[in-house]
C-alpha cells in the first residue's frame, strides 16, 4: 500500500530586481519518506528570466542544488512544472552549494541533481538582469511513504 502525507506548500514572491533570494520557510521532517513529488506553479517576472531552484541541507547550515525548475522567460504566464523524486540523474552533475546567506546555486536548468533530498529542502529565486517586478511563485510538495 502507498500513502502520501502532504506535507506543505513554499509561496513567495520572486525577487523584484536581480539577485538571488533564500525563501523561506524551509520544508523539514524529510526523512522516513521514499520519495517526494513536487509541483511548481512558477510565473515569469517583469523585465528578466526568473530561475527557481530547489536546495538540500546536507550538513547544518550547508546546502547543495537538489533540483532546478525551467528557466521562466520575463513576463512569462503561469506554467506547472512536476518533479518526482523518483527521477534521478544519470551522469556527474555539476551543482552549486553554499549556506542561509550565500545559497551558491549552480544547477543546470531542468535538472535534478540526485534523487532523494535530505531532511529539509528551501527554494532559492535568481531574477536575471533587467528584472524590475517579481511574480507570485507556489510549490507544492507531497511526501510518499510505502506501508
Amino acid at each position: 500500500m502507498t500513502r502520501y502525507a502532504w506535507d506543505s506548500s513554499l509561496a513567495f514572491t520572486s525577487p523584484a530586481a536581480e539577485s538571488t533570494v533564500v525563501e523561506t520557510p524551509t520544508i523539514d521532517n524529510l526523512d522516513g519518506y521514499d520519495w517526494l513529488t513536487v509541483i511548481g506553479v512558477l510565473t515569469g517576472a517583469t523585465g528578466g528570466t526568473l530561475d527557481v531552484y530547489l536546495q538540500t541541507e546536507i550538513a547544518y547550515n550547508v546546502w547543495a542544488d537538489w533540483a532546478h525548475f525551467p528557466q521562466i522567460a520575463d513576463g512569462a504566464s503561469v506554467a506547472r512544472y512536476v518533479l518526482d523524486s523518483r527521477m534521478s540523474a544519470s551522469t556527474i552533475t555539476t551543482i552549486g552549494g553554499g549556506t542561509a546567506a550565500a545559497p551558491g546555486v549552480d544547477l543546470a536548468a531542468s535538472t535534478v541533481a540526485f534523487a532523494l533530498p535530505g531532511k529539509k529542502i528551501r527554494a532559492v529565486a535568481k531574477a536575471g538582469a533587467g528584472t524590475s517586478a517579481g511574480a507570485a511563485q507556489q510549490l507544492y510538495v507531497m511526501k510518499w511513504r510505502r506501508r
